[in-house]
């Protein structure tokens, strides 16, 4: 065999980029997002979502899912397919796939959830200081009644800032309003 003339061997450069590109397109093609099995059982690779005819349990693989999806990568997503692809064709009609929410929407169900949580535990904390504001309330009248019904001498203060001692009449009075208030306010206290 006769030796190949070195003007026609190629520059190293040369068969370092087409190696390059050859493995570049070649890792392109087999990475597809995309895999699943068509109805007669052929595999499908696609930069595509599957048709809507194609099962959950026919897809083999899909992509994991975006953080953020671009406008330009939504419009491009939503375009209308070649009119020349048949029905059965993988990229025919394109679907939805669902998608993982990105971290914008967590925040946001984050914060509205950390609102409802201080929301309700405002309403919890209100709750506990009003019902603890009724049992004050009820021991006092309590104490009030056991006063006027030990018989000691009960002295009050009237609007003009002068004291005054309770005769028996005012005390039956303010006995009688007490228990009254009692029995209304804190019968199941």
């Amino acid at each position: 065999m006769a030796p190949i003339p070195s003007d026609m061997i190629p520059n190293r450069f040369v068969l370092r980029v087409l190696a390059a590109a050859l493995f570049v397109a070649s890792t392109a093609a087999g990475a597809a997002p995309w895999q699943w099995r068509d109805a007669h059982g052929r595999m499908v690779y696609s930069d595509r979502p599957p048709p809507s005819d194609v099962r959950a349990a026919q897809i083999v693989r899909s992509p994991a899912p975006k953080a953020a999806s671009t406008p330009s990568s939504a419009a491009a997503a939503e375009a209308p397919n070649d009119a020349s692809a048949s029905p059965s064709s993988p990229t025919a009609t394109p679907t939805s796939a669902p998608t993982a929410p990105t971290w914008v929407e967590r925040e946001r169900e984050y914060r509205a959830r950390q609102a409802q949580r201080a929301e309700e535990e405002a309403k919890a904390r209100e709750e506990s200081e009003r019902v603890a504001a009724a049992q004050r309330a009820c021991d006092e009248l309590r104490r009030s009644i056991r006063t006027l019904e030990s018989g000691l001498r009960v002295v009050s203060v009237n609007a003009g800032g002068e004291t005054e001692t309770l005769d028996d009449a005012q005390r039956g009075l303010r006995l009688k309003s007490a228990r009254a208030d009692l029995e209304r306010n804190c019968s199941g206290r």
